[in-house]
């Protein structure tokens, strides 16, 4: 997988903790560096927890690695465009930061099983889908209250492009 993919990628991934960060500025931006270090380090780990757990199927499935990859991305996006815009406003304690951060890294995890099939190293893409994420939510933070109308069509591009490459890796393996 090229770099400029692996950007897409964490870009996609970053959108709905952009989206939390655009409804969180709104309220309050005391908390953008606090809650966007722990997005950033939840969408870090979370690919890497997903790649081990991908590493150790891949040698059983490689057949249809592509399949796989396709599956999980265009899934991920469809998701993501199905939930545009569904996001409840909730008081942001310590708990709700951490709740938040493992529930918008989720489809991180399942991208991270992906990585396996593509035949690359995890580190960068977890490195680059980390560092997206906290620029992403930082800028999410400052933009909060100033275009709320963002906040569904940012999710909603980021499921376009995680489709899109779903499809990219399902035309180059067949």
């Amino acid at each position: 997988m090229d770099l400029p993919s692996i950007v897409l990628i964490a870009l996609a991934l970053s959108m709905d903790a952009f989206a939390v960060s655009i409804a969180s500025g709104m309220v309050s931006k005391k908390l953008a560096f606090k809650m966007s270090l722990s997005f950033g380090s939840f969408q870090a780990i979370m690919p890497i927890v997903g790649w081990g757990a991908g590493t150790g199927v891949k040698n059983i499935i490689s057949s249809i690695d592509h399949w796989i990859g396709f599956f999980i991305l265009t899934t991920i996006g469809i998701k993501m465009i199905y939930e545009a815009g569904k996001m409840e406003r909730i008081e942001m304690s310590n708990h709700a930061i951490l709740l938040l951060s493992i529930a918008t890294s989720i489809d991180a995890f399942a991208v991270g099983m992906a990585i396996p099939f593509l035949g690359i190293s995890i580190l960068m893409p977890a490195v680059i889908i980390g560092v997206t994420t906290f620029a992403v939510c930082m800028l999410g933070f400052a933009l909060g209250g100033k275009a709320e109308f963002l906040e569904e069509k940012a999710e909603i591009l980021g499921g376009i492009v995680l489709i899109g490459i779903g499809i990219k890796i399902l035309l180059s393996g067949l």
